[in-house]
């Protein structure tokens, strides 16, 4: 499944910020850098060859104006920009020392953090701080682009996406071996990455290289199952501003991409939270397996690393990663994966967060790690039988047409169990291949 020209280019953008990165990292973290001394802003700590606008926290140094001025192995909270690429010399973006931006109606700019009051989001995108003021379309200099290797399908949406932390902020990985308290439900949850309290987690959803909606999910308190809430902004057919959508689901919207007209649905902020089940880990994307991918010639995770937004970065070598389960949005699948890599790390993506222990249904556990045996769906009954689904068995060897796994990614009708449950309204042609292709491969259960 292949991009559109405009949209490639869009998500190109992106790409290109990750392995400016990552040059950054190369030839950056161990010398001098020429040109860029400290921003039009308020200066930092350090100067332009140490590799940064200053070592302070996120704000605190000057936007640099240079060539150089910066380095990979900046810390991701110091006042450069060490993700993105330079700053315009004349520019102070939102969060930066300066003046702040000011809209016609007076409003300022915000931070790119959580809202005070929960029930009072910023209305406007370009107010939030997550997003140049100038240029909404564009992520904030703060923000940090990544990629992951099995995306979640969102009704045939490309993304892109990111992250801000907080000043002083850091990723923690969880380590199963090193502590296996933090792993109550077993090794499968090894490499999962918890982000700091203040983090803002962002994703573009665009079809046909115009933006439909902008999400933004924010980590208001180290509260385990109501820490997060999330906002999504619905963006005009002229793509210059988005507004934060109503408190509801918000059903079969119509959007001109200026090519064709697509049918979009917004979901409610609850349920943003369901399928962001705090047992599921919050964030769904971001962990060593989905993350472990070259960008250019550098490793996404080194480049990370050399940002220094962990508290302890993945021990390397890096844990297998996950695979594109097809050719599309994620690339295309390693040479040699297998139907069965391809089909866990589907699984992975779309149904283990709620499908795993502790989770939302938590009677089966679809995790890349976890082995058939101890998935509990071989010739298993379903708990909830869905008057229109053919077969109560979630996985029967050698049938997918037979198997409720398969037959439930295939429904349309959330009513009649159509899964997944929530943020999704087109059949994924392609990803129920992948899984019609690994049920009918099994011949036996183990």
């Amino acid at each position: 499944m292949q991009e559109p020209n405009g949209e490639r280019n869009l998500i190109d953008h992106f790409t290109r910020r990750l392995a400016y990165a990552a040059v950054l990292v190369t030839a950056c973290s161990g010398g001098s850098t020429s040109g860029g001394s400290a921003g039009t802003g308020s200066a930092g700590t350090g100067s332009a060859s140490t590799g940064g606008a200053g070592t302070g926290s996120a704000g605190t140094g000057g936007a640099t104006s240079g060539a150089g001025g910066q380095a990979g192995s900046t810390d991701i909270d110091a006042g450069g920009d060490a993700a993105s690429g330079n700053r315009d010399a004349g520019r102070t973006d939102t969060g930066a020392a300066g003046d702040a931006f000011t809209s016609g109606d007076g409003q300022v700019a915000g931070t790119c953090s959580p809202p005070d009051d929960i029930y009072k989001p910023i209305e406007k995108l370009s107010l939030t701080g997550c997003v140049d003021p100038r240029d909404p379309k564009v992520m904030s200099a703060r923000a940090v682009p990544y990629e992951v290797n099995s995306p979640l399908w969102s009704d045939n949406a490309n993304k892109t996406r990111a992250f801000v932390l907080p000043a002083g902020g850091k990723i923690h990985v969880k380590n199963c071996t090193a502590t296996p308290g933090e792993c109550p439900q077993g090794a499968a949850d090894d490499g999962k990455w918890v982000f700091p309290v203040g983090t803002v987690m962002i994703k573009n959803f665009i079809f046909d290289g115009k933006l439909v909606e902008t999400r933004l999910f924010m980590r208001m308190s180290d509260d385990a199952m109501s820490g997060w809430v999330g906002y999504g902004y619905e963006w005009n057919e002229a793509q210059t501003e988005a507004t934060v959508a109503p408190d509801s689901r918000d059903m079969g919207k119509q959007f001109n991409t200026g090519s064709r007209t697509v049918t979009w649905s917004y979901p409610s902020r609850m349920d943003c939270i369901k399928c962001h089940d705090p047992k599921g880990g919050s964030t769904l994307g971001p962990e060593t397996a989905q993350m472990n991918r070259m960008i250019g010639a550098v490793n996404q995770l080194d480049t990370l690393a050399a940002l220094k937004v962990f508290e302890t970065a993945p021990a390397k070598p890096y844990e297998d990663a996950l695979v594109a389960p097809y050719d599309g949005q994620a690339g295309a699948p390693p040479a040699g994966a297998t139907i069965d890599q391809k089909a866990r790390s589907y699984m992975h993506a779309n149904c283990a967060f709620c499908h795993r222990p502790e989770g939302q249904f938590p009677n089966f556990d679809l995790r890349s790690d976890t082995a058939l045996v101890d998935r509990k769906i071989c010739n298993v009954a379903t708990k909830k039988p869905v008057t229109g689904i053919a077969s109560n068995v979630i996985f029967v060897p050698g049938d997918h047409a037979g198997s409720a796994l398969w037959q439930r990614m295939h429904e349309l009708d959330p009513d009649k169990g159509r899964m997944p449950a929530i943020g999704s309204y087109v059949v994924d042609d392609l990803g129920t291949q992948v899984i019609a292709d690994w049920i009918d491969s099994i011949k036996a259960c183990p």
